[in-house]
């Protein structure tokens, strides 16, 4: 079985920042595929999600999964790393 690798806001905020600056803010498809999905989460990109055969419900529920998160703590995970970007181009 695969070892889970906890997705932090950390690491997700480095892979948005690269995904904004380097990939049209899209995920790259090198990513594991929770990462993938956290970012696509993050940056409100369902063509993305859809892409990859995940609704936003199904999404959330694998990224809450590897990131050890409940539902209710998911949101605010978002919107942190979301408030973190939106401070990176207001700064």
């Amino acid at each position: 079985m695969a070892e889970v690798v906890r997705m932090t806001k950390d690491e997700i905020t480095e892979r948005c920042r690269w995904a904004r600056e380097h990939n049209a803010g899209r995920p790259s498809r090198q990513w594991p595929v929770g990462e993938q999905l956290a970012v696509a989460l993050v940056l409100r990109d369902r063509a993305w999600l859809e892409s990859t055969n995940h609704s936003t419900e199904t999404a959330t529920e694998l990224v809450c999964e590897q990131a050890r998160l409940s539902a209710f703590e998911f949101t605010g995970w978002l919107n942190d790393i979301r408030a973190v970007l939106e401070s990176d181009r207001s700064g």
